[in-house]
């Protein structure tokens, strides 16, 4: 049986998804000018590619998992796969680069309170069922997974942007998981490379964090 600090990668990564439309949402309605409009694209891409990885390994791996050894819960686990299709439309019209970043800011929005929605749902039923019918091999599994998800060019990115979005507990926690190096790399270089592209995207300084810049 696995406790909750073995889910702290895939709770950090609904910290993400959490908080990265509504910023999105935000500045995608005024963009300053064509270089700011490129990195929201980009950074848009990056997390609706997330998003999409999160819920294609949720429906393809982790609820069969689940199914499989809590029978019981199948009809719960289907209602949250189900609410992954009624995202879908939205994060297709997000990722429409052929539709102006101020046009689909209300689209953001949308998907924005969607999602917290839909995670806060996971987080009631799936959490309580993974924690008690998952191994450490599954973590392990799905660990490998993500990485495989984020590829290791985008990998400081993705770190820092997860950094900004949770709180100082799960941070804590996801940090202390990390290799040594990863810990060295992250707050002498990664962390301050986001922290920079943090205020590009958004006009603002990205929220402290004394365990990063102590």
């Amino acid at each position: 049986m696995i406790t909750p600090e073995h889910l702290t990668g895939f709770l950090m990564m609904h910290a993400g998804f959490r908080t990265e439309f509504g910023r999105l949402a935000e500045a995608c309605a005024n963009p300053r000018d064509d270089a700011h409009e490129e990195l929201l694209e980009e950074q848009l891409a990056l997390v609706l590619d997330m998003l999409h990885a999160h819920h294609s390994h949720e429906d393809a791996g982790l609820w069969p998992t689940l199914v499989g050894r809590a029978p019981e819960a199948a009809d719960v686990l289907a209602e949250l796969e189900s609410e992954h299709s009624v995202l879908d439309p939205l994060i297709a019209a997000a990722s429409d680069r052929g539709v102006p970043l101020a046009v689909r800011a209300p689209t953001l929005r949308r998907l924005h309170e969607l999602v917290n929605e839909h995670l806060d749902h996971e987080e009631r039923i799936a959490v309580p069922l993974m924690l008690r019918h998952l191994t450490l091999d599954d973590v392990e599994a799905d660990k490998r997974q993500a990485m495989d998800d984020f590829g290791r060019r985008r990998v400081p990115v993705i770190f820092g942007w997860l950094a900004s979005s949770a709180d100082a507990d799960l941070l804590a926690a996801s940090y202390a998981d990390l290799p040594v190096v990863a810990r060295l790399m992250f707050r002498l270089f990664w962390w301050p490379a986001y922290r920079r592209r943090f205020t590009r995207l958004y006009g603002a300084t990205a929220p402290a964090n004394a365990l990063l810049e102590s």
